[in-house]
């Protein structure tokens, strides 16, 4: 016992390891510049100006504890490094983003990594709990190597970290339900609290514990006074704590609860009618496009076929752990923004069906076989289920870890481009080529394009036109009188084309992320292409 303990202990660790380390690696993507993914400075830069005194965030979409969490280790890291830097003050380290956001991006980054890995942990131990190590170091493995929570868990963003608040809330569920113990579900609230305070969704968490809350009352006795006196105790002190730590850790859901029901209101509107792109409606689209990417076919099958047969065959088991994602699936599929990122919470709960899938399918063929033999069978068809996810993470890795093509673009366009020239540029915000990187400001004058024309209208034409190109339709639109004109008066000057077209290519159209979730090889680097074109004298 004690060696199998030891070795799953080490098998555990070894996976946690490779985790965490595919969650680091390529951290740094996208730097120096701020758009490497959408938000991150929705979340730092109010986390920054927590560090001045500014308490308040400009809107109520998200949350303040992903912030408050941010600011509070942005101050500890300020502690630590303040004999080796050069900042006197608080607020000086806070202006110091003014040179290099770099050391706020990777902090952010660091705890959506280390939350990200925190997760894999937690689904071994609700696995573990519920059937045993094997089913629990499959299910880890899942996890570890899912394509869209390891690329996620690169993100400054708040959704891995609500998603691992959401993960330990069910675990401490599952132990409340099994014990009884009225702390434990007190601390299943306080949890569950904080999930709700990283991001709302995480309200989430009250449907495993009202099927907990169900399963015990219709297994206790209805004689039985001292039953049911614990059961409402716990749910008192669940809901509680729940409320105690969402405003904590949120107090402006009580200071200014008009605006953020306003807030709430449009985003949940934004959600429902679709981002700035239509697609099909979310049951169907995470169904065929996010979670087979997500996990590849053979782990998304088997997790699919593994809720249905633990929900059939054993259901008093199963019902906790997968009431949550079964109840967010419903809701996040509703609407048509469809968002990758918005099945992260679903992940690792079907981590865990596939794993029992898998394990009680090999067992069933080798019954005759000793549990040697079997335990080898398991890891053979385990490894080779997650490989269709761990080949994509690792290009997505390496191509995190390479230089973006807006920084590489920025960098030669003061070798391209004179100082004073009239430029314009195609595309939106997230995917624009940087003109200030590296100390150093491109002196240009910039010119937009609405409505068939340059602005302001009257004006000499662009001297450069740089063209964002990318599969993205929603973020790297050109307006067909650019193209025009580029055709009739300019010519390419240079290219930079680090992703070639390719039909097979799946992206988060939503989503300004520059790299797809499906169809990676082929690509050197992150970031849309550019076409840089230069004005043609006019001939006489």
């Amino acid at each position: 016992m004690t060696t199998s303990r030891t070795a799953v202990a080490r098998l555990l660790t070894l996976i946690l390891v490779v985790a965490a380390a595919v969650r680091l690696w390529g951290i740094g993507f996208g730097l120096p510049g701020a758009q490497g993914r959408p938000d991150e400075t929705a979340l730092a830069g109010p986390a920054v100006m927590t560090l001045l005194g500014h308490f308040r965030p400009p809107d109520f979409n998200y949350p303040t504890l992903f912030i408050y969490a941010l600011a509070l280790l942005y101050v500890v890291c300020y502690w630590i490094g303040k004999p080796f830097a050069h900042y006197a003050t608080l607020a000086a380290f806070a202006e110091s983003r003014r040179q290099s956001l770099a050391p706020f991006f990777y902090i952010s980054r660091g705890l959506s990594a280390g939350m990200g890995t925190l997760t894999v942990w937690w689904v071994f131990a609700i696995a573990r709990r519920l059937f045993d190590d094997t089913i629990a170091l499959v299910a880890t493995l899942f996890l570890a190597l899912s394509l869209l929570h390891a690329r996620d868990s690169h993100f400054g963003v708040s959704d891995v970290t609500m998603t691992s608040l959401i993960v330990l809330t069910v675990l401490l569920i599952v132990r409340w339900q099994e014990s009884g113990e009225i702390w434990r579900a007190a601390v299943a609230g306080l949890v569950g609290g904080l999930a709700m305070a990283t991001k709302y969704n995480g309200l989430g968490v009250c449907v495993p514990f009202a099927v907990a809350g169900v399963q015990q009352l219709l297994e206790s006795r209805r004689t039985d006074s001292d039953a049911l006196r614990r059961l409402a105790l716990a749910i008192f002190a669940f809901a509680a704590l729940f409320v105690l730590a969402f405003v904590a850790a949120f107090p402006y859901a009580l200071i200014e609860w008009r605006q953020v029901l306003a807030d709430t209101s449009g985003v949940a509107a934004r959600l429902q009618h679709g981002h700035g792109l239509v697609l099909p409606q979310g049951w169907w689209y995470h169904a065929s496009v996010t979670l087979p990417a997500a996990f590849g076919w053979p782990v998304y099958l088997a997790g699919v076929a593994g809720a249905v047969g633990l929900l059939t065959m054993r259901f008093r088991q199963s019902a906790v752990f997968l009431s949550f994602p079964i109840a967010y699936y419903v809701v996040a599929g509703a609407g048509h923004t469809v968002f990758a990122r918005y099945i992260l919470p679903v992940l690792p709960f079907l981590a865990i069906a596939a794993a029992w899938c898998v394990v009680t399918i090999v067992r069933l063929v080798l019954r005759e076989s000793s549990s040697v033999v079997q335990h080898w069978a398991v890891a053979a068809v385990a490894a080779l289920a997650v490989a269709p996810s761990a080949g994509p993470l690792v290009l997505t890795d390496r191509l995190l870890a390479r230089t973006d093509n807006r920084v590489l673009v920025g960098r030669a366009l003061f070798d391209l481009i004179p100082p004073g020239s009239i430029v314009y540029q195609s595309g939106a915000s997230y995917g624009l080529a940087l003109y200030d990187i590296d100390g150093r400001s491109l002196n240009i004058h910039l010119r937009g394009y609405a409505n068939g024309h340059f602005t302001p209208e009257g004006g000499p034409l662009p001297d450069w036109i740089i063209v964002q190109r990318s599969p993205l339709v929603l973020y790297s639109g050109v307006a067909a009188g650019v193209e025009q004109l580029v055709r009739e008066r300019y010519e390419l000057a240079a290219a930079f084309t680090p992703a070639p077209p390719r039909p097979d290519r799946v992206y988060d159209q939503q989503d300004a992320f520059f790299l797809p979730l499906e169809g990676l090889t082929g690509i050197e680097r992150p970031g849309p292409n550019f076409e840089i074109y230069r004005l043609r004298p006019v001939t006489r």
